[in-house]
């Protein structure tokens, strides 16, 4: 079974998820369709010349939120949690006539009891101060500013060697930060252009009573032209991760968080070096309707199809969220670069277009967030594949697919499809916008 850590519902509802789901679907798919996405700037990609890549020793901000610091804490956050549940179901409705005092005075009396229960759950459920606090130091204890920077930034060359940038200075040089905009008209012998990349934030979101805690990394990053110290463009990357309890988060020396903490720096590298140097924005920029609810930017996947918005729910999650396959090696289809809309949008550019590939990434979920890539390819020669290794049994998976190919003599890659904004542009792949489904 999926390995899924459960977080306790004060009230059950289940139609009430599935309402609240429908809702957002619904108000996403309307803003997706009114509003066109602008397109990147790329145009700076044929006149970079050669590169130097150096990293800011900047603190990143340190923040880890959802974490409940003691029993007292955890039975008010819960009781809090549970009274405005409950008053806010009656908030979703109208009360009218006689009778309407006698049932605003029952229904606060059941919220009162929804307020207690809740509060028992989080006395019982949430980790002592000593074990959070323990936890907590373990952590940061593995994210001084140096090993940080300085990972990302070796990370980033690496990639950029491996994929045949134009690199100069390929040492990292490790700056340290100050409050001022820095002056790289020194390096002008040496490079043309400064790729600054800063890790600008690292820690763990969630809320509830100790519950599952997502990894997320945010890097800065900054093109500056040596010659006149003129910024190009500045732009931020997040990679959203795993996600698991506190107590997961830091056993065994905090072993779990080193191992994702490399695997951020791995994503972000590649996410930043694709975005920055390889970018072709889609033409079209319109997200396209692929079913029920569903709008999608990008390539959009017609086998396994996909679902619309993550709710949470227990019971309809399977049915209504996760496509089903038939095979622990499916299958997977989805749309041919270039689109009917790519073509109209930029028809000179998309005849020039060559030697179209594909790049096919999935990862396992972890507690409803993409947690270990299981399966990447890179340069499929067609928009179909089976996968050549067995997947998990009665599992969830995140995927996503995008296109590289030829134009005018230069290797370009588009963007991740993806059913939101955000996960589409800025957003490492695959995350909780990209594509869904599950294993028989």
């Amino acid at each position: 079974m999926n390995e899924t850590e459960h977080n306790y519902s004060l009230i059950s509802g289940n139609a009430s998820r599935f309402i609240a789901w429908l809702l957002v679907a619904i108000l996403t798919l309307q803003t997706g369709c009114s509003i066109l996405p602008p397109i990147p700037h790329t145009d700076y990609q044929e006149s970079l010349g050669r590169i130097a890549i150096i990293s800011l020793n900047d603190q990143p901000e340190i923040e880890f939120e959802g974490f409940t610091r003691s029993k007292g804490a955890g039975a008010a956050k819960g009781a809090g949690a549970g009274f405005l549940t409950c008053m806010g179901m009656m908030g979703q409705g109208s009360c009218t006539g006689s009778m309407c005092g006698a049932f605003l005075l029952i229904w606060l009396g059941v919220c009162g009891v929804s307020g207690v229960v809740g509060g028992v759950v989080g006395a019982t459920r949430s980790p002592s101060s000593t074990v959070v606090y323990e936890s907590e130091e373990k952590i940061s204890n593995r994210l001084s500013t140096e090993v940080v920077q300085t990972a990302l930034g070796e990370e980033l060359i690496a990639v950029a060697l491996e994929k045949g940038t134009r690199l100069v200075l390929t040492d990292l040089r490790l700056l340290q930060s100050t409050s001022e905009e820095r002056d790289y008209r020194s390096l002008a012998d040496e490079a043309d252009t400064v790729l600054e990349v800063t890790l600008s934030h690292v820690g763990t979101k969630g809320s509830g009573l100790n519950p599952p805690l997502q990894l997320v990394m945010t890097a800065r990053v900054r093109l500056v032209r040596t010659q006149d110290n003129t910024e190009i463009t500045t732009v931020e990357y997040t990679h959203t991760g795993a996600s698991y309890t506190l107590a997961k988060w830091s056993a065994n020396g905090a072993q779990r968080l080193l191992q994702a903490l490399e695997a951020g720096y791995i994503s972000l590298a590649h996410h930043i070096h694709d975005s920055v140097l390889l970018l072709y924005p889609f033409p079209d920029r319109k997200p396209h309707t692929i079913g029920f609810l569903v709008a999608t930017f990008g390539l959009a996947p017609e086998e396994p199809p996909t679902r619309g918005q993550l709710s949470g729910g227990k019971i309809l999650v399977d049915i209504l969220e996760w496509a089903s396959v038939s095979s622990l090696r499916p299958t997977f289809r989805w749309q041919a670069f270039p689109r009917e809309g790519d073509e109209a949008m930029a028809p000179e550019e998309m005849l020039a277009v060559r030697n179209v590939r594909y790049d096919l990434i999935i990862a396992r979920e972890r507690n409803m967030t993409p947690g270990e890539i299981v399966y990447w390819r890179e340069g499929l020669p067609r928009n179909s594949h089976t996968l050549t290794k067995i997947l998990k049994a009665d599992t969830r998976y995140f995927w996503s697919i995008r296109a590289r190919f030829e134009l005018n003599g230069r290797e370009r890659v588009t963007e991740w499809g993806a059913m939101n904004l955000d996960a589409h542009e800025s957003l490492t792949a695959p995350s909780t916008g990209s594509y869904r489904f599950r294993t028989p």
